[in-house]
């Protein structure tokens, strides 16, 4: 499932996803799979990348709604 959030948050941004991930030090494929859901980045994980982007982790990782049918 694709994180919209982070997508958007990264386009806001203004930056690319290879600059995001260089600047953290991981291969652009790295946070391509975390965009796509791929790859579930663990607590430290999202919080560089948060502050790469400028935006709360709550931002970018919304807690899910048990309310929403999959």
């Amino acid at each position: 499932m694709c994180n919209l959030e982070l997508k958007i948050n990264i386009l806001k941004s203004g930056k690319y996803g290879y600059q995001i991930a260089q600047a953290l030090g991981w291969h652009p494929t790295k946070l391509s799979q975390i965009v796509s859901g791929v790859y579930s980045p663990d607590k430290e994980e999202k919080e560089a990348l948060a502050i790469a982007i400028g935006v709360a982790v709550a931002d970018i990782f919304p807690k899910p709604n048990p309310q929403v049918a999959a």
